[in-house]
């Protein structure tokens, strides 16, 4: 292996060597075919100011001849040798120098106009050569020997008349043109120094786009790659939401059967404490499939107006047996019909989890929710007298699973995601979250919400009165044996009468016996409808027919449905005081949209 990526390395320095040779010939042909007219021009003024000093036109003549000869054969010799790519490049190199040699003995040729010549014109045929000497540095330094040669071919015969002079000017004039020809072939190296750190630069740059290219490229698949799999995780957790919870389902339903069916304390007990873990158990799930949601960006959001006052009052009456139950006040206030623009579900989820933060960590006092209108916000404090937080753990309460209060993690405190998620859906919507705690003083907690102005629906935002289920007509749609006989047992220890079916065509037909009071339907059908069609088509048979349908989707899309067609959501896993909060809501709110049909839901095969 080690002998290969050395093979493999020496091919790759050896094609580096020859491409940098190919540009160096490239750059001397393209530079000497640009200053083909302007040479001729310069030639053509040698021999002119060689005629003018006196020498013989016909010694000019087949000067100028044979220099123009001289230069259309080299420059149809570089063209023909840059085309040669087959052939090795230092053999191309040497014709190169040669020919340029060659070019160089032709104009230095002149100088022997010299012999011919008074000062002043040997002075300015002087000047011309090592001018023409001096601009070959920028044509020829991609080649130094070419140069090399191009210069001695000028300047030795022009310093050797001048030193043929004898007297102490003409040879102080051929040393300097000597010394000019050295320190034009210095200035040569430099420039070809300059060449090769700009090549190896362009080298190094292009080498590095190729890089950025395939990283880009790289980023892109990955990119693609993670949008497959957000997708695939909104599907999982989609999926997991429902098949999670209804075994959960089931067993919250059954646990509060069991409770009024056992008769002996000891038994009763038991069932209490399998409540208490189902309960536990539900909440934890929701906080997972929660935080899931939010950091895989599967949870939507509507903005709209919302009295925020009602909401905290609804949030507030729910919390408060759970407070009295400790010995603690629940209580809020604020000005009525104070607005807020927010989604009304996320932002119950938000004050719900301070409110139980609150209880959790609070052993005696007050909870207090405060609403104080500002310009352009509205500023909600949850204020607890509470155990309170050091100001170095202010941060690390918003993350996931700490819980500075619960050393021991025991149940009754949590699982220490409720802030994490607070955290989560304060960013989503826009709102400024904040907390002041210092210990042994309490907490609290500050949410800065934008106003509203108009005013809007504010859906589930208080707690119905708590009216009994007894002698109510109840239809069962779920497509799972075990959650409709947890239904029927249920609904049947709070007294109702209750229909359970599998299958829509199974409802039609109990509906068209005898219509129920409310349906009770889950979304997720095994077969081809889903909940709200079922519903649809329900209403078709019994137009009016209250509603509900549990789920545990809690997308936007759904709630937007479910309000068009007038159906209340009860949100999987169900309890039995949830179940009856949801049938008792809808039965007193009636149906809202009757005349709607599963047409415009979507056919039903």
């Amino acid at each position: 292996m080690t002998e290969t990526a050395g093979a493999d390395e020496l091919r790759a320095q050896q094609l580096e060597a020859a491409l940098y040779d190919e540009r160096r010939l490239a750059v001397l042909v393209r530079f000497s075919a640009s200053l083909r007219w302007p040479m001729h021009l310069i030639a053509a003024v040698i021999a002119t100011i060689a005629g003018a000093g006196g020498a013989a036109i016909t010694h000019t003549m087949a000067w100028l001849l044979c220099t123009v000869v001289m230069r259309e054969l080299r420059a149809a010799a570089l063209l023909r040798l840059e085309q040669q790519h087959g052939h090795l490049v230092a053999q191309r190199f040497r014709q190169i120098t040669w020919w340029t040699v060659g070019l160089g003995l032709a104009h230095g040729s002149s100088a022997l106009f010299m012999l011919q010549l008074d000062t002043a014109h040997e002075a300015i045929l002087t000047m011309v050569l090592v001018s023409l000497s001096a601009g070959a540095v920028s044509t020829t330094f991609t080649v130094l020997p070419a140069f090399m040669g191009y210069a001695a071919g000028i300047c030795v015969p022009t310093a050797a008349m001048w030193l043929a002079g004898g007297d102490g000017l003409s040879t102080s004039i051929g040393a300097l043109v000597l010394l000019f020809m050295a320190v034009q072939i210095r200035f040569a190296r430099q420039n070809l120094q300059l060449f090769e750190e700009s090549y190896q630069m362009r080298l190094e740059n292009m080498a590095l786009l190729r890089q950025l290219s395939e990283e880009r490229a790289q980023l892109a698949l990955a990119r693609d790659a993670a949008v497959r799999a957000d997708r695939s995780k909104s599907e999982f957790l989609a999926a997991a939401s429902h098949d999670l919870r209804q075994p959960l389902q089931s067993l919250a339903l059954n646990s509060g059967a069991l409770s009024r069916l056992l008769a002996g304390r000891e038994s009763q007990q038991v069932a209490d404490e399998m409540q208490l873990g189902i309960e536990a158990l539900r909440q934890m799930l929701d906080a997972l499939l929660d935080v899931s949601k939010l950091d895989a960006g599967a949870v939507k959001f509507t903005l709209q107006p919302i009295p925020l006052d009602r909401l905290v009052a609804g949030l507030c009456a729910r919390f408060r047996p759970a407070a009295l139950s400790k010995g603690l006040r629940l209580e809020h206030s604020g000005p009525a019909d104070t607005m807020v623009l927010s989604d009304v579900d996320l932002l119950q989820r938000i004050v719900s989890n301070l409110i139980d933060n609150a209880l959790k960590f609070t052993l005696q006092g007050d909870i207090t929710l405060t609403i104080l209108p500002k310009p352009g916000v509205v500023l909600l404090t949850v204020q607890d007298s509470g155990i309170g937080i050091a100001a170095a753990d202010h941060e690390r309460v918003f993350d996931d699973l700490v819980q500075l209060a619960n050393p021991q993690r025991e149940r009754s405190f949590g699982h220490g995601l409720g802030l994490g998620i607070v955290r989560r859906l304060t960013q989503l919507l826009g709102i400024a979250c904040s907390m002041r705690s210092e210990p042994g003083r309490g907490t609290c907690f500050h949410l800065e919400i934008p106003a509203a102005n108009a005013s809007g629906p504010l859906l589930g935002d208080a707690a119905p009165p708590g009216l009994t289920l007894r002698a109510r007509h109840v239809l069962v749609l779920d497509d799972d044996p075990s959650v409709r006989a947890a239904y029927a047992r249920a609904l049947q220890s709070l007294g109702c009468q209750a229909w359970t079916v599998g299958t829509l065509a199974e409802a039609c037909a109990a509906v068209s016996a005898q219509a129920p009071e409310i349906a009770l339907v889950d979304h997720r059908l095994a077969e081809a409808s889903t909940g709200l069609q079922a519903i649809a088509h329900l209403r078709q048979l019994a137009p009016g027919l209250p509603a509900v349908i549990v789920s545990a989707d809690s997308s936007a899309e759904l709630g937007t449905q479910a309000a068009t067609l007038g159906v209340n959501i009860l949100r999987k896993p169900v309890s039995e005081a949830g179940l009856v909060q949801a049938i008792n809501t809808a039965l007193q709110d009636g149906a809202r949209s009757p005349a709607l049909t599963a047409p415009s839901l979507g056919s039903i095969p």
